[in-house]
């Protein structure tokens, strides 16, 4: 009998169980801000929460997480150079500032690459019209936010408004309120100002002045800042007499505000939209807790967001079966979309560059947060 000799691979196969082989690492890049300005919104805690828990639950042929994480100190023009550097060592999926100054330009470098960038947080109208089909924001864009604020504002009865713009935060602080008057207009209501203020205003007397001033007293006022201006700018108003409402977007959901504006009654009449319902016990609430009692120095809702990019992008390697950069982010964006922390689905399937799911609209009764409304808005300016 002729003696056959079988290859080693063969041999190996058929006497040996053979482990599947390990897959090849996710590697996420995230240039967020652990200080400066936007760091009460970074996302990297809940992301690294994320990926621990998912490395620790992952089975031997499953990706590994590998995040790596810096401070972009709030400077869009160190993000994008850490975004580079990112990409230099692999990284699949990047982030940074979530504002176009530092996204479209990291969204370009990415290209070559073809990483996608990924942006939790991010909310503006530009990346969305910037033509990038490597980017993907985690956020629904700000005129829906405008959007449902309105309709929630407009059913509590509120008629008449004032908008606060600023021109610093490009169209998050400029745009937004007025997509929120177009709203609120269409809906029956009026805008009966519009008034300018500067990012990191202490002293709100000037706009107050003018407020007073109107001849009629308006029935709310929208602003989209940040914190603490927001939560001063709630405590001056209701020092000088202001009782009526103050509508927001997601920059207020921000746990510091309660704080900053002191009395539980002055946020009686305080809503905003943000990206899913916090402190309500919610299953986003219980995620977060879990996060902090692990070690985690938990922000928020941002955190939330972070957690939804990871478990997206790691899903999606999954179901790619491989986070060769372009079938991963084909898969980010196949139907049916994925579990997330901040809705129990997220889809990237309808829309490409942002995900489609409810946008809630938070209150607060005897100083504890209280969920408005989270139905999705129809009459949506810019989208439609």
């Amino acid at each position: 009998m002729k003696k056959v000799i079988l290859p080693a691979t063969m041999l190996a196969a058929g006497m040996f169980h053979v482990a599947p082989a390990a897959a090849a690492d996710l590697k996420i890049g995230l240039a967020v801000a652990m200080t400066g300005t936007y760091a009460p919104y970074s996302e990297a805690e809940g992301a690294r929460c994320m990926a621990d828990k998912l490395n620790k639950a992952a089975s031997p042929g499953d990706p590994k997480i590998e995040l790596m994480i810096e401070d972009n100190r709030s400077d869009p023009q160190l993000s994008v150079s850490l975004g580079q550097k990112f990409l230099d060592a692999g990284a699949q999926i990047i982030t940074g500032v979530p504002f176009p100054d530092a996204l479209i330009p990291t969204a370009q470098i990415a290209e070559p690459y073809g990483a996608t960038v990924f942006s939790a947080p991010n909310t503006q109208l530009e990346m969305q019209q910037a033509g990038l089909d490597n980017f993907i924001a985690g956020a629904v864009p700000d005129p829906i936010n405008a959007a449902a604020t309105a309709n929630a504002l407009y059913g509590k009865g509120a008629r008449s408004v004032v908008l606060m713009v600023s021109p610093d935060a490009g169209s998050y602080s400029e745009k937004l309120p007025e997509w929120f008057g177009e709203v609120f207009e269409h809906l029956g209501g009026k805008v009966v100002s519009k008034i300018n203020y500067s990012w990191g205003t202490t002293d709100w007397s000037p706009q107050i002045a003018s407020i007073k001033a109107l001849p009629q007293k308006p029935d709310a006022i929208h602003v989209c800042g940040v914190l603490p201006d927001v939560g001063i700018l709630i405590r001056q108003l209701r020092a000088n007499g202001y009782e009526g409402w103050v509508a927001g977007c997601d920059a207020f959901d921000d746990k510091s505000l309660e704080g900053t504006v002191g009395n539980p009654a002055s946020l009686e009449k305080v809503m905003f939209a943000t990206h899913g319902a916090t402190g309500m016990d919610s299953p986003i609430d219980k995620f977060l807790a879990q996060c902090k009692a692990d070690g985690y120095k938990i922000n928020g809702i941002f955190d939330a967001l972070g957690a939804d990019m990871v478990q997206i992008s790691y899903e999606a390697a999954k179901k790619a079966g491989t986070v060769e950069p372009a079938p991963l982010r084909e898969a980010i964006r196949a139907p049916g979309g994925y579990p997330g922390t901040t809705a129990s689905v997220i889809s990237f399937a309808e829309k490409k560059g942002y995900p489609v799911k409810a946008v809630p609209v938070i209150g607060f009764a005897d100083g504890k947060r209280v969920l408005i409304t989270d139905t999705p808005p129809t009459f949506v300016p810019a989208l439609n």
